[in-house]
C-alpha cells in the first residue's frame, strides 16, 4: 500500500521511539494470556507453506512497515515461479494490526489453528510484545521481520532477530555521533506521550559511555508547525550532534528551521525513522547520518543487486524496496529459503512448525553474503542472540551514500559492558 505523505503525516502522532518504549513497558505482564491454548503439532497442506506477517500498515504510529508486505509478496512470487522453496509454494498471509494489540491477539488466534502457518514475521513494535506469549506457546518460530521487545528477542524460544536489537536499536544514534567526531549531543523526542521520553536514559548512557557530553532528553511536539525555539536553546547550549527521535516529518522540520537560524552541528537519524519518501519529500538541505538495522538497499554489492533486481522484475516501487522495512523483510525470506533448502532431505511433504526450527537448525554463522548485520546462528527450542550491528551512512540532497555491505558497525566493549 502507498499512502499520500500528507495525509499520514498528519495522522502519525507518534514516533519510532515511542513504539518501541511502550512495546517494552507492557511486554514483560503479557506473556501467554492471548486465549490460545497448546496446540499439537501443526502441518501444512502438501506443496504449501504459509508465513503469518502481522504489520502494523496504517496504524497512527507506523513509520513505513506498510513496505513489508509488498516486499513480502513479491518475493514470494518470485521465487513460487521459480519452483518455490524446497519444492514448496510459499504463501504469505499478511495482517494490518494497525498497531492495535486486539486485532493483533485475533490474527494470533487464528493464525494458530492454521495448519499451513508454519512460521511467523513481525513488523509492529506496538503489539508484539502483547502476543508473543501466544505465538510462543503454541510453537510457532518467528523467523524475523523487525522486532525490539526485550523481553522477547533474545529471550523467548524461536525468535530470531535478524536486525538490530534493543538498546542497540537507541545506542546506534550515539555511534553515529561518536564516528564523526561529535563531543555534545542532545535527543530531541515528541511531547505528547511521556513514553517518548523513556528512552532518553538509553540514549544519555550511551552518549557518556562514548565520552561525549548529553545536554538532555529534549520533549517536542511533533505537530508544532516551528521549532525556532528549540534550536536556539540547541545552540546556546553548544550542541555539535542532534539525536533526532521524533517522527520523521517533525525531524526534517526541525533540520530545516534550525538551519534557517543559523546552526552548523550535525544530525543523526536511525532505524525506523529512516523513511526515505518522507524525508525526500521533506528534504532539508543538509546531510543527515543514519544509522540502519537492516541492509543498505542503495549499495551495489552482488546480492543487493540481486534485490532491487527482483523487486524491479515484479514492478515494486523505490518507495517499497528502498527501506529498512523492505530489505529486513527480503533478508527474512531468503534466510528461510536457505534453511528450508538445507533441510530439504530431512523434511516432510507436509511442512510442521517444528519442522522449519529443526530446518533452521542448519543455520551457523550465517550473514546471507552481507545482507545481515553480524553472524546469526540458530538454536532450535533455545533463545537466540541479539544483535548489536548496524549500518552507518548519509542522506543528502535525496541520495544515500557510505555503507558498505560487508562492513557493518557493532556496539564497542564501553556500550555492551564486556572488555
Amino acid at each position: 500500500m502507498d499512502t499520500k505523505i500528507g495525509r499520514a503525516s498528519r495522522g502519525r502522532r507518534a514516533t519510532t521511539i515511542l513504539a518501541i518504549v511502550a512495546m517494552t513497558a507492557t511486554a514483560a505482564g503479557c506473556g501467554g494470556k492471548d486465549g490460545v491454548a497448546s496446540g499439537e503439532e501443526t502441518a501444512s497442506t502438501p506443496g504449501t507453506v504459509s508465513i503469518g506477517v502481522l504489520v502494523n500498515a496504517s496504524g497512527p504510529t507506523t513509520t513505513g512497515e506498510e513496505s513489508a508486505p509488498v516486499i513480502l509478496r513479491a518475493w514470494a512470487d518470485a521465487v513460487n515461479a521459480a519452483g518455490g522453496v524446497a519444492g514448496h509454494r510459499v504463501r504469505m498471509s499478511i495482517v494490518d494490526t494497525k498497531g492495535d494489540a486486539p486485532t493483533a491477539t485475533a490474527a494470533v488466534q487464528r493464525m494458530a489453528h492454521d495448519k499451513s502457518v508454519v512460521a511467523m514475521a513481525l513488523y509492529d513494535a506496538s503489539t508484539e510484545g502483547v502476543v508473543a506469549g501466544a505465538i510462543t506457546k503454541v510453537g510457532i518460530p518467528v523467523i524475523g521481520g523487525m522486532g525490539y521487545a526485550p523481553t522477547v528477542w533474545g529471550k523467548s524460544p524461536d525468535w530470531l532477530p535478524l536486525t538490530t536489537s534493543f538498546p542497540s536499536v537507541i545506542n546506534m544514534g550515539m555511534m553515529l555521533a561518536k564516528e564523526i567526531g561529535s563531543t555534545k549531543t542532545v535527543f530531541p523526542v515528541c511531547a505528547e506521550n511521556s513514553s517518548c521520553a523513556a528512552a532518553g536514559p538509553v540514549a544519555e548512557k550511551a552518549s557518556k559511555a562514548l565520552g561525549m557530553g548529553y545536554v538532555g532528553t529534549l520533549p517536542l511536539s511533533v505537530s508544532a508547525p516551528d521549532y525556532t525555539a528549540a534550536c536556539l536553546k540547541i545552540k546556546e547550549r553548544g550542541v555539535d550532534y542532534v539525536m533526532l527521535g521524533l517522527t520523521t516529518t517533525a525531524s526534517m522540520r526541525l533540520v530545516a528551521n534550525c538551519r534557517t537560524q543559523g546552526y552548523n552541528g550535525k544530525w543523526g537519524l536511525f532505524d525506523g525513522s529512516v523513511w526515505p519518501k518522507v524525508m525526500k519529500a521533506n528534504d532539508p538541505g543538509v546531510p543527515i547520518q543514519i544509522a540502519l538495522s537492516a541492509f543498505p538497499w542503495f549499495v551495489d554489492d552482488a546480492p543487493v543487486t540481486a534485490y532491487r533486481q527482483m523487486m524491479t522484475n515484479r514492478h515494486v516501487t523505490e518507495n517499497a524496496w528502498g527501506t529498512p522495512h523492505g530489505t529486513s523483510a527480503y533478508a527474512t525470506m531468503q534466510l528461510f529459503k536457505k534453511a528450508l533448502e538445507a533441510a530439504r532431505p530431512s523434511l516432510s511433504a507436509q511442512v510442521t512448525r517444528k519442522g522449519v526450527a529443526t530446518a533452521y537448525g542448519t543455520i551457523q554463522n550465517e550473514t546471507l553474503d552481507g545482507l545481515l548485520p553480524q553472524p546469526v546462528t540458530f538454536r532450535p527450542g533455545r533463545p537466540q542472540q541479539p544483535v548489536n550491528c548496524y549500518w552507518l551512512a548519509t542522506y543528502e540532497h535525496g541520495t544515500f551514500s557510505g555503507a558498505e555491505l560487508g562492513k557493518p558497525v557493532c556496539d564497542p566493549p564501553a556500550l555492551t559492558g564486556t572488555h
